[in-house]
This record gives C-alpha cells, structure tokens and sequence, in this order.
C-alpha cells in the first residue's frame, strides 16, 4: 500500500469536516489515520493518531489540530489543513535530500554545537538568575540613582499635570464650569467631576500624574506643543468651535530639553539597575568558576606562562597589522 499516494488522494477529498475543540479538522485527516491504522508497521506513536508519513517522519493529528486558528470556519480550516499537510510533506522531502548533500559539512555540524551550546548557557543563566535575583529594587535605591543622575534623563517633550474637559456648547452652567476648572481646590473639582459625569464629552483629570503633551493631541484644537517653555503664560486654556468648548488647566509642567521628573524616570531606573544587577551577577559568578577551576588545577595553560601565550599573540598581531601598511 503506498501511504503517500493515498494521503494526497484524500486531500483532493477534503468535503466533511469534524468540529474539535473549537477547530474543525477535515475527513481527510481521519481517513488518512485510518489508513495508517490498517497498513503501517508496528510503530510507537505515544498514544498519538498519525495522519501522514514522510520516510521515518510523522504528521500527527494532535500537532495539526493545535496548528488551526480556534473558531476558523469550516472552508478554512480545510483550505489551512491542505496547505499544511502539503508543506509538511515538501519540507520532509526537501530536508531529505538536503540532509543527503550537506552529510559531513563541519560548519553545518559546528553551527549546530555552537548554537546547542548557547541555549544550554542561555537557559542556566536564566535559572541561576531567577533563584537568585528576585530582591526587588527599594524606592529609595531608585531615588538614589535618580539624584546622582538626573542629568540623563532628558525630556524629549513636555509634560503636564491638570485636567482636561470637552463640552457642548449647549451645556447648562457652562460660566460655572469655566470657574470650576481653573480651580485646584477639593470643592471645586468635586462641582468639576459632576459636571463632567452628566455633561462632558471628554473629562481627563491628572493632578497626580504626569502626561506628555502628545496625549493631549487631537483632543484639543491648538497645539500644545508650540507653547515652548510659555506654559507658565497659559496655565488656563479656553478654545471653542462650532460645537465644543474645551478647558484645559496645567498645574504644573516641565518643559522639553529639562530633566525628567522622577516619576517618569522611575522605569528607565528600574530596567538600567536590574541590568546591571544580572551583568555584576553573572560576572562574579563567572570569576568565582575561575578561581575554584584555577584553584583546582582544571585549568592548564601551555607555554608555561599565559601571558607569553598573550605577548605572542599581540605581537603576532601587530606585526602583520606593520606589514600590511608597509
């Protein structure tokens, strides 16, 4: 019985299709697994159900299904699951044949060790990092950084704290809310939020928060960016249209080129310092392993002196780097 002729028949079959775990997989696959059933030899499959057979390679059914988005339609799935089977197929007989013509290449072989052996290092580093590093970082370790170094952490645009509030210009009490917002007073900004609940359009309040300028864009109908460094000038900012009246209130703000606030730099802090966390780690690690292999007589350089083996290589260096631009 030839598997591959009766596997590519049944693809051309495709017409019912199973729905399994919110996918749908074809009648094909499930007459190609029965054929496998009656025909192949005795072969351990893991309690898997085998669809298609390249050489001594396995298409399962379980490794489709998980391969067919959840909840595709049934001409999809059985359009998904052809392509798929097909590709399957032409990858197992291409690697064949590639397998036979780059049998013995060194750099193939060599690539394969290098890249094993940087997973391997990869993955314990990772270990040895999370059962070893999960101290978190105090505030005041952050704060710390933040006033020696302050200076590198440069806004690239302004930032602002206030409140913003969009509303139509037929509003009740719009005079009200024009005194409300330009008032950072716990009364005011309570008659402010319920103004907002039952009239505004848009309402944004960050007093406690700063926000880039850019996050106002589109919301309000200037340009907040081309104030400069004049925001002390519009700390109160009224623009209406045909529709809308717009109030924007800056209670504080540092302007563009000017040193992050802390809160905003407290990310960039965490992320630098965690870094240098790992790299001093993975150092000492690294040096403690020397030092015991050293110790132990692991570790043997030839030449007698290892830094013979680097004056010899140095000078190797240099002199062809001397006759080359001779």
């Amino acid at each position: 019985m030839n598997l591959k002729q009766q596997s590519g028949a049944s693809l051309q079959r495709m017409k019912a299709v199973f729905h399994i775990g919110g996918r749908y997989l074809s009648l094909a696959c499930w007459m190609v697994a029965f054929l496998f059933v009656a025909c192949q030899e005795n072969v351990e499959h893991d309690e898997k159900q085998p669809l298609m057979q390249v050489g001594n390679k396995y298409l399962y059914r379980e490794d489709m299904e998980k391969m067919i988005p959840y909840g595709t339609t049934k001409a999809d799935s059985m359009a998904f699951a052809e392509d798929y089977m097909r590709k399957w197929v032409e990858e197992q007989l291409l690697y064949e044949k590639a397998e036979l013509n780059v049998k013995g290449d060194e750099r193939i072989a060599r690539m394969v060790e290098d890249y094993r052996r940087s997973l391997i290092l990869s993955e314990y580093e990772q270990r040895l990092l999370m059962q070893n590093m999960s101290e978190e970082l105090s505030e005041e370790e952050l704060q710390e950084y933040y006033e020696a170094n302050k200076q590198f952490f440069m806004l690239e645009e302004p930032v602002i704290k206030g409140v913003f509030i969009k509303a139509p210009l037929t509003s009740p009490g719009l005079k009200d809310l024009k005194r409300w917002y330009k008032d950072n007073t716990e009364a005011s900004l309570e008659q402010l939020e319920s103004y907002a609940f039952r009239n505004a359009v848009m309402y944004e309040y960050f007093y406690d928060h700063w926000v880039p300028v850019s996050e106002l864009e589109g919301k309000i109908t200037i340009n907040l960016a081309e104030l400069g460094d004049e925001f002390d000038k519009h700390r109160n900012i009224e623009v209406e249209d045909e529709n809308y009246c717009y109030l924007l209130h800056i209670e504080e703000f540092v302007v563009k080129g000017e040193e992050k606030p802390f809160e905003l730099a407290k990310q960039e802090i965490i992320d630098l310092l965690a870094n240098k966390r790992r790299v001093d780690f993975m150092r000492k690690v690294k040096d403690d392993l020397y030092n015991q292999s050293m110790e132990m007589g692991r570790i043997k350089y030839y030449q007698n002196e290892k830094m013979q083996i680097v004056d010899d290589t140095v000078h190797t260096a240099h002199g062809s780097t001397d006759s080359s631009a001779g």
